[in-house]
């Protein structure tokens, strides 16, 4: 009797043995190891059309599967391209959904250098440089207008305070001139296409290709004067040679040069 007790309590303590180390083992296969990857996530709130820099980019580690596939999973995927719509901190940054400056299919506005602006200006044949224009050109914009003068020999002589009253009573006269209202211009687009003057226009039926406007990278204060230029009188395209980038020091140009020049 004493033997059945004793074996049956041996067979109890091996089962519970075996039913240990079973259960260990179905613990151990439920720990999965959790693998983790990379991605690049908004630090801050970056509004519309924001260039990204280093400090608006943080790199967050997330397991792996749980991110979105088109993801950046570095810093360089994203910094210094240009946010369409706005990111949320903490959201996590899409490649697919920046534009990148200089590329043209992004637009116009993003292949503007900074500090410039994009102006357009109406040309025809002859002002337009009959069709040969191409983006990447640079041109002088010469401006033709009337300016104002007062003749030499109506200039008051004497005391000043009688000769600032003579001058107020004295007519001026009018001449025409011709100045450089930009210089090195830089062709962003003709006509309505950033690729070829034919893309928009088509072409002319000599075959040339034919366009209405030519948009210019100008400074602001260049813009003004181009502006001014193209309201007050007419403005010409002069097309500059291939790597000419030289300074243009010519003076403005009136009407009685040209008879100085004949004589």
């Amino acid at each position: 009797m004493k033997k059945v007790v004793l074996f049956a309590l041996i067979a109890a303590l091996c089962a519970g043995a075996l039913l240990y180390v079973y259960l260990g083992r179905l613990e151990q296969q439920k720990q999965v190891p959790v693998i983790y990857e990379n991605v690049a996530v908004a630090s801050q709130n970056i509004s519309a059309y924001t260039p990204i820099t280093a400090e608006m980019v943080e790199i967050k580690q997330v397991p792996q599967g749980t991110s979105h596939p088109l993801a950046a999973r570095t810093a360089e995927e994203v910094i210094g391209f240009v946010t369409e719509s706005e990111l949320i901190e903490g959201e996590e940054i899409l490649p697919a959904k920046l534009k990148q400056p200089g590329q043209t299919e992004s637009g116009l506005s993003y292949i503007v250098p900074e500090g410039m602006r994009a102006v357009t200006v109406a040309v025809d044949e002859v002002s337009g440089v009959a069709g040969f224009l191409q983006r990447g050109d640079y041109v002088d914009v010469i401006a033709y207008t009337t300016t104002a003068y007062q003749p030499e020999e109506s200039l008051p002589t004497g005391d000043p305070a009688a000769q600032a009253a003579q001058t107020a009573q004295t007519s001026t006269a009018t001449q025409g001139t011709t100045v450089v209202a930009a210089q090195n211009v830089c062709v962003a687009a003709v006509g309505t296409s950033l690729t070829s003057p034919a893309a928009d226009t088509g072409e002319s039926a000599d075959g040339m290709a034919g366009y209405s406007s030519v948009t210019l990278f100008l400074t602001p204060e260049d813009a003004m004067r181009v502006v001014q230029g193209a309201k007050s009188g007419v403005i010409l395209l002069v097309l500059r040679a291939s790597g000419d980038h030289a300074e243009n020091l010519e003076v403005p140009v009136v009407s009685d040069m040209l008879l100085q020049q004949g004589e």
